[in-house]
């Protein structure tokens, strides 16, 4: 071995040496609690610069979570607090207020969502409320869970004679568009609506029934809305007159009339507020369990830290 390689062996050996005498005179430091106020003070210090360097650019950011907080940026803010644990993962005191933060952030979140949700439903209650004004409502509690909207022109004593499509909504919001048929036997098999050049056709009917009235031949077709091809939809938004064409073993094309038009189009719309509001209210409930769930989950974090002051203050004394 040459000399400046012995001579680096013995610059290593006596570096790796003193970095463990460092390591064991700070150990005997802790060991003996730093009797020695002069280096109690300079430890003490050297410590608070450590920290002071791990922490300092960690607060920047929790000073501006506090700032997007206050001005109700939530997502902003939550974000933000992501970001304290994935640049500064050593700076644990500042993670902990972060994540204490996110609490009260997730908490005013909900209240908001909670607050802007019975607003929304007051708001489409009141809507609902006038759009019922001349509807008919019909339940039979013997067999029906829940009651029927209708236009009073569409009632089927009404129309014992005529060939139309009448449009009903469930109290849930549920529509269904009827096929009422009267004349010889067709054995439909699609109902096809068209207006000019455009048209939409229904062909899975939920309910079917055949049979006479008042010595008259019925074929009847219920279609729910979302399965009935679009027809309550097209219908509703019809610029011009509405042609109905029954398909089966035969043809029979009607013109809608202009009421059962304005009758349809009513339902329709009173079927999207009513959704609306099933939906609202189901987006209400979620975050109010999302609210009772964060404070039950608050209420345990503040009993689990006084415990830890009560033990740490026991362990002092």
């Amino acid at each position: 071995m040459s000399v400046s390689g012995v001579c680096c062996k013995i610059n290593c050996t006596f570096v790796h040496y003193n970095i463990i005498l460092q390591v064991r005179a700070c150990r005997q430091i802790v060991i003996m609690k730093i009797k020695s106020p002069f280096l109690l003070l300079v430890f003490s210090l050297f410590m608070l610069s450590c920290e002071s360097k791990i922490e300092d650019p960690a607060r920047n950011i929790l000073e501006e979570i506090r700032n997007e907080f206050a001005a109700g940026n939530y997502n902003r803010a939550k974000t933000l607090i992501d970001s304290v644990k994935s640049a500064h993962p050593k700076a644990y005191k500042t993670r902990r207020e972060a994540e204490a933060l996110r609490h009260e952030v997730l908490v005013k979140e909900k209240e908001r969502d909670i607050a802007y949700f019975d607003s929304e439903l007051q708001r489409l209650v009141e809507q609902r409320d006038t759009m019922l004004q001349g509807l008919e409502f019909s339940k039979n509690s013997k067999y029906q869970d829940m009651g029927v909207y209708s236009v009073p022109s569409q009632a089927i004593s009404k129309n014992v004679f005529n060939s139309y499509l009448r449009a009903t909504v469930k109290e849930n919001g549920e529509a269904v568009i009827t096929s009422f048929y009267r004349g010889n036997r067709i054995r439909c098999k699609s109902v096809k609506v068209s207006c000019g050049d455009v048209y939409v056709v229904a062909e899975e009917p939920v309910y079917s029934w055949t049979g006479k009235e008042y010595g008259v031949y019925v074929e009847r077709y219920d279609f729910k809305r979302g399965n009935d091809g679009g027809l309550m939809d097209f219908i509703a938004s019809a610029q011009d007159k509405v042609v109905v064409e029954l398909a089966g073993e035969r043809s029979f094309k009607y013109e809608l009339r202009k009421d059962d038009v304005t009758a349809i189009t009513k339902v329709k719309e009173l079927s999207d507020v009513l959704l609306s509001i099933s939906k609202c209210r189901e987006m209400r409930d979620a975050a109010q369990y999302s609210l009772d769930f964060l404070m039950k989950g608050n209420n345990r974090f503040k009993k689990d830290t006084l415990q830890t002051e009560n033990g740490k203050v026991e362990s002092e004394n």
